[in-house]
């Protein structure tokens, strides 16, 4: 008897760390994964329903559709969206039908993981080769892609180049707008109207096009504008960037755990009804488990307490999101005013000592969560950052500089695309001095396109 009593202290014990584990883990959950979870869990604990279940009526909240996020259920139930193509998987699906001997495939493949999300390889073939040395071995084709001599490399990643050009989509592995445009207009048919003085433009004097110049242009090329016209014409009917048609449209779904409105002045927070699973135990079934004698001691015991615990742990972890969600609203009431540009430093410290939580809870519920404004929905990690030091010793986070960036690009001459450094001078006459690299991480961040992207925008545009 004392060793059944031992034992049993110990798999309570157990329970108690397991139980901590998986509550923070739920924590941690986004409510699409929570959501989930608790189906789960309904599936394995016959103590569980839910209210609906019962034949309660649920609050119908606005974000009512998000829980199936639009997606069609398949006949088990589950959400099903059609699978896409990413343009790396198309174009290693034609290396693996080509006639390539071992090697040169294992080439073609590295080139194709060398492509940028454009389509392009902007990569140098040495870089390539020294990250390629770096890098651990893989067992997949490792035996048909031995380390090279420099020269051996660039040769054979060369040949691989050129194959890789010559798969669909026309214009992929160019290394510039002009390669891409030139390898588009050869493959089009020699008596192609305006195909011949349109490649020149893309290998000569691409720039004069994009500035305009229809002078200079005619000059150059020895054309009248009506000859120009139609390859102007056949150039804006190019893809400039290849890998377009196979750029990932994903129907992101979430579900907000919080709805912030405005209320007397102030933007306050609620919780969202359909962010939380609602559950409670099956009265029924309980007052049998407790009827039986020594109840707390069975298997149907065990799963009485962990289905209130469960319930608890649902409300506990929706009070703290929400905690969370309000004292980053209270520090950030000037983005829900203005935007990004009024957008204040915040630390997870300084949201922990708001709420009183560790810093480690802040982490794990701003993970994956989002809030609903009238913005739209906003991640909580979207009001988090560092600090930038201004002239006049203000203090303004990473997102408020990339509005300023925004709005430089916005106002610039689009044939003369500012670059980088530009930017940085012009940030500079505001107040923010930034490094060449910082405003090009910036710039990346918000999906401005580097100046020779914009200026082919501004060509396609003409």
């Amino acid at each position: 008897m004392p060793d059944a009593a031992i034992h049993l202290q110990a798999s309570q014990g157990a329970a108690m760390s397991a139980r901590m584990q998986h509550g923070l883990k739920m924590l941690q959950m986004s409510a699409l994964e929570l959501e989930q979870e608790v189906a789960a869990l309904l599936a394995d604990n016959p103590l569980l329903e839910r209210p609906e279940e019962a034949g309660d009526e649920r609050p119908v909240g606005p974000w009512s559709e998000a829980r199936s996020g639009g997606a069609v259920p398949d006949d088990d139930g589950e959400a099903s969206t059609p699978a896409a193509v990413s343009l790396r998987e198309h174009l290693l699906q034609q290396v693996a039908v080509s006639a390539l001997s071992a090697h040169d495939a294992g080439m073609a493949r590295l080139v194709v993981e060398a492509l940028d999300e454009d389509g392009y390889l902007r990569d140098d073939p040495a870089e390539i080769l020294a990250a390629l040395a770096r890098a651990p071995r893989r067992a997949e084709g490792d035996a048909a892609l031995p380390l090279l001599a420099p020269a051996a490399f660039e040769q054979a990643f060369g040949l691989a180049l050129r194959f890789v050009q010559s798969l669909d989509p026309a214009g992929v592995g160019a290394r510039s707008v002009a390669e891409c445009l030139a390898l588009q207009l050869r493959r089009l048919a020699q008596d192609e109207p305006a195909r011949a003085l349109a490649l020149r433009i893309a290998e000569e004097c691409l720039e004069l096009l994009a500035a305009n110049d229809v002078a200079a242009l005619t000059r150059r090329l020895g054309c009248d504008e009506a000859e120009l016209g139609a390859a102007r014409a056949l150039l804006r009917s190019l893809a400039p960037r290849p890998a377009q048609a196979f750029a990932a449209d994903e129907a992101r779904y979430l579900v907000p755990e919080v709805i912030v409105r405005q209320r007397a002045g102030r933007w306050v927070v609620s919780a969202n009804p359909d962010a939380s699973p609602q559950l409670r135990i099956d009265r029924a079934c309980a007052a049998a488990v407790r009827g039986a004698r020594g109840w707390s001691n069975t298997p149907m015991g065990a799963r009485l307490n962990e289905a209130r615990w469960l319930i608890r742990s649902l409300r506990q972890r929706a009070d703290t999101i929400v905690r969370v969600a309000e004292a980053i609203v209270a520090a950030q009431q000037g983005w829900f005013e203005h935007g990004d540009i009024a957008i204040r430093p915040l630390f997870l410290r300084d949201v922990a000592a708001r709420t009183g939580l560790h810093e480690s809870t802040i982490s794990r519920v701003t993970a994956g969560k989002y809030m609903a404004t009238p913005r739209g929905p906003v991640e909580f990690k979207h009001f988090f950052g560092s600090r930038l030091a201004t002239d006049d010793g203000f203090r303004m986070s990473p997102k408020s500089v990339q509005v300023l960036i925004r709005d430089i690009v916005a106002a610039e001459d689009p044939r003369r695309p500012l670059s980088d450094i530009r930017l940085a001078r012009e940030l500079a006459q505001r107040g923010v001095k930034l490094a060449r690299r910082t405003v090009t991480k910036y710039r990346d961040a918000i999906g401005i396109p580097p100046l020779e992207a914009r200026r082919l925008n501004a060509l396609a545009a003409a």
